[in-house]
């Protein structure tokens, strides 16, 4: 994999809903750079999608997450992420 794959990691994410319009907005703050703080996290910019991209969405989420569970790539350090830094 490329070595900016994991130049921005998220530190975690912001789900609101719109169901009058039915419009889900998520958004991810981010590290900008290595000696970024978690507190001065970078909030994100909200995307917003329709149920239906946000079921696609998670679908496309959990088979990924299924890929690297079935190659053994569960470790954040394998992955190049620094162990100290929490993601959910």
């Amino acid at each position: 994999m490329g070595d900016d794959l994991f130049q921005f990691p998220i530190t975690g994410w912001e789900v609101k809903t719109e169901p009058v319009d039915g419009l889900l907005s998520v958004r991810f703050p981010f590290l900008s750079h290595e000696q970024q703080k978690l507190a001065e996290a970078d909030p994100g910019r909200p995307y917003v999608m329709q149920a239906e991209q946000a079921r696609e969405f998670r679908d496309a989420l959990s088979r990924a997450i299924e890929r690297m569970s079935d190659q053994e790539y569960a470790s954040p350090s394998f992955m190049g992420m620094p162990n100290d830094l929490s993601i959910y």
